[in-house]
């Protein structure tokens, strides 16, 4: 379930330029260990969660799964995004405990 500070944080963070969408920019950062929280669409298919859930689980990145990802970064459709910034990432996190 997205909540207001939650889709408020992903939007601060997009329009910062701290968020990156896309698998291959995602996957890229992550193995990277330049990741520091995975946006995980809720509607995305098996195989990408699990490949998300395998790759976050040994880089050591959070990774968080909510709702319309990509009507929440104005790019419909995406179902993958990455924060590279630790304080956006931090007010992400928090957003989504207080949710």
């Amino acid at each position: 379930m997205m909540n207001s500070k939650l889709t408020s944080a992903i939007g601060f963070s997009m329009k910062a330029g701290r968020l990156k969408s896309g698998d291959f920019v995602v996957e890229k950062l992550v193995r990277a260990n330049n990741a520091r929280i995975v946006l995980l669409d809720a509607a995305a298919s098996a195989n990408t969660k699990e490949k998300y859930l395998d790759l976050c689980r040994r880089g050591e990145t959070p990774l968080l799964e909510v709702e319309e990802l990509g009507r929440w970064i104005g790019k419909p459709g995406r179902m993958i995004a990455a924060v590279t910034d630790e304080q956006f990432a931090a007010m992400i996190r928090r957003a989504a405990e207080a949710g």
